[in-house]
């Protein structure tokens, strides 16, 4: 994710008071504005009549050097079952926030089309093929109990290794301890939860991993998804087998996205009340 910032330039706009005021106040602004644009998606089930519900309280809010800020969220299925994870963001371009989007869908159900204005504006039909959690090997019993149970995810999960690679150099992602997100009323046929791998120098996810119980024959047992959450290449391994490996999206920008997962730029965030662009002095 921190690579949609990296990519290009920012410039600073300046506020008319102090800077620590002026960042928490514009901060703010910016969490309500990707808010309303994470309602304003309506992000129909191919099958269905109810449209995936969001959480409207995000996992978690990052920034990043005081200048890229972002909202995680979920939306959940007609079951609330967790269906598609994503980012609202800002980042500045010559004195002016763009907002990103950054989605990824995790149920192996297609949804209707969806259409992001943008640079270049993106038609998102995601391919449903390979979202299905895989088993995890060697993973103990589900536990009966719910408290216990989270132990375990945070055990499982620190049995991998994720890895960000870019112009040949790759970077070691740090696993967050605490989950972002813990299914609702869980029990042992139904939990799971959402774990965030970060790059050194940011809290904003780069990969998420999914893990959660899965019901079979009578029988519950671990499961794992691998979430990409960056168009840069990614690696995952498990007690030092590599696992799943993706390349960089280089497609991110063709105007037809049939990928689970879809990132870009899409239009301008409002400027704040009281705001002067330095540029346009």
């Amino acid at each position: 994710m921190r690579a949609v910032a990296t990519a290009l330039a920012a410039l600073i706009t300046a506020l008319p008071c102090s800077a620590e005021d002026a960042t928490g106040a514009r901060a703010e602004q910016l969490y309500k504005n990707f808010l309303d644009k994470a309602q304003s998606l309506e992000i129909m089930p191919d099958e269905g009549e109810q449209p995936l519900q969001l959480v409207k309280t995000p996992l978690f809010r990052f920034a990043t050097e005081g200048t890229v800020f972002g909202s995680v969220f979920v939306w959940h299925d007609a079951d609330q079952r967790l269906a598609l994870v994503g980012t609202i963001g800002s980042l500045p371009i010559r004195g002016t926030d763009m907002q990103f989007v950054e989605l990824h869908l995790l149920k192996a159900a297609p949804i209707e089309p969806l259409t992001f204005p943008g640079f270049p504006t993106k038609r998102w039909q995601p391919d449903v093929k390979g979202l299905q959690p895989a088993p995890l090997p060697n993973a103990p019993p589900v536990a009966a109990n719910a408290r216990l149970r989270l132990t375990q995810m945070r055990s499982l999960a620190r049995q991998f290794d994720a890895a960000m690679i870019h112009d040949g150099q790759t970077n070691n992602l740090r696993l967050l301890p605490q989950p972002l997100y813990r299914y609702n009323d869980p029990t042992q046929q139904r939990d799971g939860a959402l774990f965030a791998y970060v790059w050194d120098n940011g809290t904003d996810p780069e990969l998420l991993l999914r893990i959660e119980t899965i019901e079979e024959d009578g029988r519950t047992t671990w499961h794992y998804q691998p979430i990409r959450f960056t168009w840069r290449q990614l690696k995952l391994e498990h007690r030092g087998e590599q696992v799943w490996q993706i390349e960089e999206f280089l497609e991110r920008n063709a105007p037809l996205q049939q990928t689970p997962y879809i990132t870009g730029l899409t239009e301008r965030v409002p400027s704040a009340p009281d705001t002067v662009d330095v540029i346009g002095q």
